[in-house]
């Protein structure tokens, strides 16, 4: 399993932290609203229009839906037109596995900061956003897995 996905496990709610809270009952796990109120699933999978899981889904479908929706992620970073070290791609990967390209792309001091390699700036256009003020642990938690501060 790669630490990516290892971390966007972590994030979003391991089954550990899912039976805990309810979400992770009878081995699968069932619907929940996320911090802002969208019906989600498994690890974070946001549930769009069309997508129904009244009986909730296994960790094998959890895995999967995950595995797509990183993908998703990972081919959307590379729209932004940025070149990236590792530790900084799966940053903006995760990112954008929460917020979405759209609003990613609302972080333009932050994009260009990551385009000129001034990852101090960087850093500092991430913590000065509505973003880190909602979830300030898990961007925390993030910025210290960065080795290009």
């Amino acid at each position: 399993m790669s630490d990516l996905k290892t971390r966007l496990k972590e994030y979003e709610g391991t089954v550990a932290y899912q039976k805990k809270v309810g979400y992770y009952r009878d081995n699968k796990f069932y619907p929940y609203a996320d911090s802002l109120g969208f019906q989600t699933i498994g690890y974070g999978h946001l549930i769009t229009r069309g997508e129904s899981y009244p009986n909730g889904i296994t960790e094998a479908e959890a895995e999967a839906l995950l595995d797509h929706d990183i993908m998703i992620a990972q081919h959307n970073v590379d729209t932004l037109d940025v070149w990236l070290p590792k530790d900084w791609r799966d940053f903006m990967v995760i990112m954008v596995f929460q917020l979405g390209l759209g609003g990613v792309q609302k972080f333009q001091k932050m994009l260009k900061a990551l385009r000129e390699k001034n990852y101090p700036e960087a850093v500092k256009q991430a913590k000065d956003s509505r973003w880190y003020k909602q979830t300030p642990n898990r961007v925390d938690q993030m910025i210290a897995a960065l080795t290009n501060k």
